[in-house]
């Protein structure tokens, strides 16, 4: 084959975002609906990303043979080399293998980024090879010959290999954006956006802040989702779980430099400035409400069940805030709800306890991502119900450094 030149690598690539295309818009309905986002995006990801190619540049090997060669494949066409049109001559050839791992087709593929050069090569399973026939008897002739040739390829590849990353790269926010439309034209579809109206009922004369939302290289394996009628249920947007999050970490971060506000306070006196803080802004906002898994700190509720929980909790290890999530998890009974760890650390360092808190949830049993951080000690988590992997919960964990007067000295 004659490498990087037999197609386009563009076209390639564009296939391939047809077929994940493809894949969204011929899922079932329901089970597109009832199956957990996140893992549905993972499997995507996994199924339609592309595997690029590795050479093992270091594990080239060089095999040599005698072969017939013809007086019209001399150099100059035999003029210099006193042999005759139309016969063969016995020349040695010198065969050079590179390995490599990945996707072979890529290797027929031009990147639109290229030098115009090209030869030929045969392709095996996990290795491409050239020769190079022996005219001069010099063998150093020979090394500069493969080395132009190997620089090339590696050349080429590299421009190759920038297209496939850049594919790769934003793969999964192409896939993210694909579902949540399918899943928003869905909803529409079946008029169900009037079904999801909710709203989170503000104070009397302040902006509104809350609304419902009208609206994954190895082996790829598709959550399961029930085929069943998908039931809509109320779910906070997130763009206004995230005013709730601004309003917590801009009081959190006031407590920190105003020692005097948190001092000789326990959980539920600061629970009770934070609640403060947010009824103004969201009347439904409401402490130490009981439900039926027990009582929680901040809840936010429709119909007699939680769209937003949040815990107030002083760290008190591992342990300890293993059993808030678990705790968490147990009140909430929505498709996708949100939730908030507002985590007091009265530690002399605050960094090794977010060191902690990143490990520590990733070995929760339900933890699905971690979302990563929007500021210091500030996480974004996301957990599947403990019974049901198609319910999201999503979880912002919110850390603030409150040491004792005698550790602030």
């Amino acid at each position: 084959m004659k490498i990087f030149a037999e197609d386009d690598l563009s076209k390639y690539l564009d296939n391939r975002r047809g077929l994940l295309r493809a894949d969204i818009a011929t899922e079932d309905a329901n089970q597109l609906l009832n199956m957990n986002q996140t893992k549905y995006v993972e499997y995507l990801v996994s199924k339609h990303r592309v595997e690029s190619v590795t050479f093992d540049w270091d594990g080239v090997s060089a095999s040599h043979r005698e072969e017939m060669i013809p007086a019209e494949h001399f150099p100059g066409r035999g003029f210099m080399y006193n042999v005759e049109p139309g016969r063969k001559y016995p020349k040695l050839v010198i065969t050079y293998h590179i390995p490599f791992t990945g996707d072979a087709n890529l290797l027929r593929l031009k990147p639109s980024k290229r030098i115009l050069w090209t030869f030929e090569v045969r392709l095996n399973h996990s290795s491409i090879s050239f020769d190079i026939v022996n005219f001069s008897d010099q063998a150093e002739d020979i090394k500069q010959e493969a080395a132009a040739n190997i620089n090339s390829i590696k050349t080429q590849y590299r421009y190759m290999e920038e297209e496939v990353e850049k594919f790769n790269s934003h793969l999964e926010a192409d896939v993210e954006s694909l579902v949540s439309g399918r899943r928003a034209e869905l909803l529409k579809r079946a008029n169900l956006v009037a079904s999801l109206g909710v709203r989170v009922q503000r104070a009397d004369g302040l902006t509104p802040t809350f609304q419902v939302p009208v609206t994954r290289i190895t082996i790829a394996v598709k959550p399961t989702a029930p085929s069943s009628a998908f039931e809509p249920e109320p779910a906070i947007d997130d763009k206004d779980y995230r005013g709730i999050l601004d309003v917590v970490y801009d009081l959190g971060v006031n407590m920190e430099r105003l020692p005097s506000i948190y001092l000789g306070k326990r959980e539920e006196d600061l629970r009770d400035l934070f609640v403060m803080q947010l009824s103004p802004h969201f009347a439904s906002v409401t402490g130490e409400t009981f439900n039926k898994a027990g009582k929680t700190d901040i809840l936010i509720r429709h119909e007699g069940k939680n769209v937003f929980v949040a815990e107030c909790k002083f760290w008190r290890g591992a342990k300890g805030y293993l059993s808030t999530i678990d705790q968490i998890l147990a009140y909430l009974t929505w498709r996708d709800s949100k939730a908030a760890v507002i985590c007091f650390v009265r530690n002399r360092e605050l960094a090794p306890v977010l060191d902690q808190i990143e490990s520590t949830t990733r070995s929760h049993p339900c933890f699905v991502k971690n979302r990563g951080a929007i500021k210091t000690g500030w996480f974004q988590f996301e957990f599947h119900m403990e019974n049901d992997s198609t319910r999201r919960m999503f979880l912002a964990v919110l850390c603030f450094h409150l040491p004792p007067a005698a550790e602030r000295a």
